[in-house]
C-alpha cells in the first residue's frame, strides 16, 4: 500500500487540516471533528492509501486522538496516522468529515 509523509494541524474549534506531498502535488484533507477535540499538531503524519483515486471528494472518518498518537480511518480506506508533537490527555475517540483538495 503506498504511503506519503505530511502533517496535521487542528484548532481548538474542532477544525483540522492534513497535508501530504504525493508525486509533486500537495494533497490537503480539511474538515472538522463531530465532537470537541483539543488543538493538536502532528508534524510526522503518514497517509497510507491503495489508490490516488481514494484521495478525492468529501469523506467521513473515525479514529482516535491522543494521548500520544493520532489515527484517522477514512471511510473509503485511507489511514492517516502519526505521533502527536505534544501529548493530549485524555485521549478521545473521534469522528467527522473532511474534503480533499489538491494543488
Amino acid at each position: 500500500m503506498p504511503s506519503a509523509d505530511g502533517f496535521i494541524k487542528s484548532t481548538a474549534g474542532g477544525r483540522f487540516a492534513a497535508t501530504f506531498m504525493i508525486d509533486d502535488l500537495m494533497y490537503n484533507f480539511s474538515g472538522s471533528f463531530a465532537s470537541s477535540v483539543p488543538a493538536f499538531t502532528c508534524n510526522t503524519a503518514t497517509i497510507s492509501y491503495s489508490s490516488l483515486k481514494n484521495l478525492n471528494s468529501t469523506r467521513s472518518f473515525e479514529g482516535r486522538v491522543g494521548p500520544s498518537k493520532v489515527q484517522l480511518n477514512l471511510a473509503n480506506g485511507p489511514v492517516i496516522d502519526g505521533v502527536l508533537d505534544m501529548p493530549l490527555s485524555p485521549g478521545s475517540t473521534v469522528s467527522g468529515s473532511g474534503v480533499w483538495t489538491q494543488n
